[in-house]
């Protein structure tokens, strides 16, 4: 038979011949020639796609719960940070936020103070052998983690990283850490270990400190009103670690439920968690925090005042109203009456900060002395000190009970303004902006400021706020990219939440 004619009944007919016909019987890109069959044959092969660079953090922060049980609650930040630092280093080009030459000099001094490690101080334990080295390791690997963090955020496209998925993420953290609260308060004789503690060798398993950051517990009892008291802990090492990061999770929890396009039902659910979330505030004991949250509350009262946004202000003010009638009509404002009856801490304190200050200034007032250290005896005699019946007589480590002291002891004035520099310049060109995205996460370095000469924040709090830090430097750059349209490579603000 010839090309174009067809059998119909025993007759020929013809049949019109077209390519597209006749390519439905050949190789793709038989007409193409080799230029055509080899582009068919690069859409066939096309490389794997890349895994989003921003993927360790969604994983980590959605998965926090089962990380906690696998004894990655402390660590897990740190880990989480060198694939993000190798996605960092794998750019074309890093952009670094205005004032980051200071938080290089801190580091910098930081980074000295291995030097000084070992210099003999008066009436302070020596210092020998490499185990002084374990603590000054572990905090410069948090700095190290929080820096790679905040660049990362900062340098993410919001298709990479969507500003609205981070702050979901760590409003997420909120949730669990009030949860955590709850189960501490009433599950606190619940003891189990962690999957790193079953199969690490028991070697190092006799490392207290190591027992600490990988055990996954769930309240402190601690005798602060004069009896045994439960001060839940969970998912956090300390207490005090508890309230640091309920006051630092808070701004993201109130971005992630409310705003003008949040509807009625978004709106009930963040007034049940945030009452449900009152009385872990109040037996968690944390004057610090309650000191914090006040002071925070206070600032989005004025805050919204000038912007004249009345109606958050009558939430805040019935919000206000409700907390007070929880207080006084339960045993919650018992406890509150009996922790500022046992102050318990106070005068502690403040010999601390006196000592150490004074030794900073005497002997090494520029770089401080890498770490932290231990008195000898008490603050009233060196032959005073911890005994078997008195074990809390030894007073705590110089640069511990707030790390404005740590600043102080181990990075030296220096160090400690250079840090302080760096924060408080990113806030304060945050602070000026308007918009409920800007002035929210300002909050959260108010907090901070609050919380800084009480509690250890050279932890998670410390990667909270970096990340915050992250979120209003990447805005900026935004507004900055919005109001002059010729600019190019700075993310995209499509995803972002509604600054309003």
């Amino acid at each position: 038979m010839k090309p174009g004619l067809s059998r119909n009944g025993g007759n020929l007919v013809s049949v019109p011949f077209s390519v597209e016909r006749a390519s439905a019987f050949l190789p793709r890109g038989f007409w193409q020639g080799r230029a055509g069959a080899q582009r068919t044959r690069e859409l066939h092969h096309r490389p794997p796609r890349r895994p989003n660079p921003a993927w360790p953090f969604v994983v980590f922060f959605a998965g926090f719960p089962l990380w906690w049980l696998v004894g990655l609650g402390s660590f897990g930040f740190l880990l989480m940070s060198i694939p993000l630092g190798y996605y960092l280093l794998r750019r074309r080009t890093i952009t670094l936020p205005a004032g980051f030459g200071a938080w290089l000099l801190f580091l910098t001094v930081l980074t000295i103070g291995v030097t000084v490690l070992w210099a003999p101080l008066p009436d302070v334990l020596p210092e020998k052998g490499v185990d002084t080295l374990v603590p000054f390791l572990y905090r410069g690997a948090w700095f190290i983690a929080v820096t790679v963090v905040m660049l990362f955020i900062g340098n993410a496209s919001e298709r990479e990283l969507p500003t609205q998925l981070v702050v979901r993420l760590m409003s997420w953290m909120f949730l669990i850490t009030v949860a955590g609260s709850y189960a501490g308060y009433f599950f606190y004789w619940v003891d189990f270990p962690s999957l790193l503690q079953i199969i690490l060798p028991k070697a190092l398993l006799n490392n207290d400190f190591l027992n600490i950051l990988i055990h996954p517990g769930l309240a402190q009892i601690q005798d602060i009103l004069g009896y045994e008291t439960i001060r839940p802990k969970a998912p956090f090492n300390y207490a005090n670690s508890w309230g640091a990061n309920f006051g630092m999770y808070l701004p993201f929890f109130i971005l992630a439920f409310t705003g003008y396009k949040a509807s009625r039902r978004h709106m009930i659910i963040f007034a049940v968690l945030a009452l449900a979330s009152i009385p872990p505030v109040i037996f968690s004991l944390n004057r610090g925090l309650w000191l914090g949250l006040g002071i925070m509350a206070f600032y989005m009262v004025v805050r919204m005042a000038f912007s004249g946004r009345w109606i958050p202000l009558v939430g805040i003010a019935l919000a206000g109203i409700a907390s007070a009638a929880i207080i006084n009509f339960s045993l919650l404002g018992d406890l509150i009456e009996d922790r500022f009856d046992n102050p318990h801490s106070n005068e502690g304190r403040t010999n601390l900060a006196t000592t150490t200050i004074k030794l900073t200034l005497q002997y090494s007032p520029l770089i401080g002395f890498g770490a932290t250290r231990q008195l000898q005896g008490n603050y009233f005699s060196i032959a005073a000190g911890e005994t078997p019946d008195c074990p809390h007589c030894s007073p705590p480590g110089l640069g511990t009970q707030g790390s404005l002291w740590y600043l102080v002891f181990c990075t030296g004035l220096l160090g400690a303004v250079l840090f302080l520099y760096f924060v408080g310049r990113r806030f304060a060109t945050a602070i000026v902006m308007n918009g409920r995205f800007a002035q929210t996460l300002v909050a959260c370095g108010i907090f901070f400021a609050c919380i800084i000469p009480f509690y250890d924040v050279i932890s998670e709090t410390l990667m909270t706020l970096m990340i915050a830090i992250g979120l209003l430097w990447r805005h900026e750059r935004q507004r900055i990219t919005n109001s002059s349209p010729g600019e190019t490579g700075v993310p995209s603000t499509k995803n972002q939440l509604p600054d309003t």
